[in-house]
């Protein structure tokens, strides 16, 4: 008993631990929102000026909440090509994260009528930087004008890049070719990372069977469930929803009411609450997590009884039913992998241990085992 106490607690404070880190992982969001919002204030009319002298202190702003991003780099290579400065370490950062891609779908994203909305669903993914933002078409200008200026004595990577920022987007791709061992995870990449700051909806499908006892009470049961789940952007994943075991083939097991003892055969077991995840993997391709889970659980009786009546608005007598279910918590330890498939779609397969502990229930007089194992197929979209 004293194993099962213990491992609840870890239990328990590990969950609240990670709803403290999601918590400021959403605090450290809006930040970076807000923080955005007020520097491209400040950005459009320092770049419209040429004026350099404070653009430094602003992007070393956004970097600070933010992170690195395309928008901050983008803005270096700008400035250091106006001002005539070697670019060379600079570009081929900015190739090394990929930033090519990421700038492409803004750009093709930008040009879409419903734009608005797409930005709204996927602000993280733009950088915070609204799409046709004022400071989008300076940078283009200001390319395009590098670009066929006889003032500058260009290199051909500078020139590369300044025909990506203008939105010459066939000509670049003439001239850019990504190597061979990284162009397929580009292509992952694009295919899919866009969809990844989407919520989205899991329905599960599988098995669960008891881990003790010679003679279980529930044996080999169908299982299904639906759950609302986090953006796949983030590394911390939660979902939220409801679960149902269907109780197959189930030994029947006593149940007291007031004075009485009842035999029961239960139909089927209902969970509603959700799990927390982190993500060990995600090449693009699979994603690898593991997952704790917290449920309140209610194993039908079939027993209900009328408490009380009261009165609608229209005077109305509504009687007051109570439903005699078996009530416990049930905690989880999963490993969830799925297969990226399109768009928001992923098709998975996750491994459990289940600890539900039914004889909290104080009626109940039937031991009935507390182990169990589940494994099931889910689809998300």
């Amino acid at each position: 008993m004293s194993k099962i106490i213990s491992f609840l607690i870890k239990t328990v404070c590990f969950t609240l631990f990670s709803l403290i880190v999601f918590a400021q992982e959403k605090k450290e969001i809006q930040n970076c929102e807000q923080i955005m919002r007020i520097a491209l204030d400040k950005i459009t009319p320092l770049i419209d000026k040429n004026d350099f002298n404070d653009l430094e202190s602003v992007l070393m702003t956004i970097q600070s909440t933010c992170g690195d991003t395309e928008f901050t780099q983008r803005l270096r290579i700008l400035r250091a090509l106006i001002e005539k400065k070697t670019t060379g370490d600079l570009i081929a950062d900015y190739f090394s994260k990929k930033y090519v891609e990421v700038l492409i779908m803004r750009w093709d994203y930008s040009i879409e009528e419903e734009y608005k909305s797409i930005y709204q669903d996927n602000k993280s993914y733009f950088n915070y930087v609204p799409l046709r933002h004022p400071v989008d078409s300076l940078i283009k200008l200001k390319a395009n004008a590098l670009l066929y200026s006889t003032s500058y004595n260009l290199t051909e990577q500078e020139q590369e890049i300044i025909l990506l920022f203008s939105d010459q987007i066939e000509e670049f791709q003439q001239t850019y070719t990504p190597s061979q061992e990284n162009s397929q995870s580009q292509n992952n990449e694009k295919n899919n990372q866009f969809y990844k700051d989407k919520y989205g909806l899991q329905i599960y499908a599988g098995v669960e069977y008891p881990l003790t006892g010679t003679n279980p009470v529930f044996k080999t049961s169908p299982t299904f469930g639906v759950t609302f789940a986090s953006k796949l952007s983030s590394d911390l994943l939660y979902e939220i929803g409801a679960k149902v075991r269907i109780n197959n083939n189930a030994k029947t097991f006593d149940y007291q009411l007031y004075d009485d003892i009842e035999t029961i055969n239960s139909s089927a077991s209902y969970s509603f609450g959700g799990n927390i995840g982190y993500k060990l993997l995600d090449n693009d391709t699979f994603i690898l997590s593991p997952k704790i889970g917290l449920y309140w659980e209610s194993t039908s009786t079939g027993l209900s009884e009328i408490i009380e009546d009261y009165y609608d608005d229209y005077g109305n007598s509504v009687p007051n039913i109570r439903f005699n279910n078996v009530n416990t918590m049930r905690t989880s330890i999963a490993l969830s992998l799925m297969r990226y498939l399109m768009k928001k779609q992923y098709i998975g397969i996750e491994l459990a241990y289940h600890f539900v502990p039914y004889n909290w229930e104080k009626n109940l007089i039937t031991s009935i085992q507390p182990h169990y194992s589940s494994a099931q197929l889910f689809y998300r979209f």
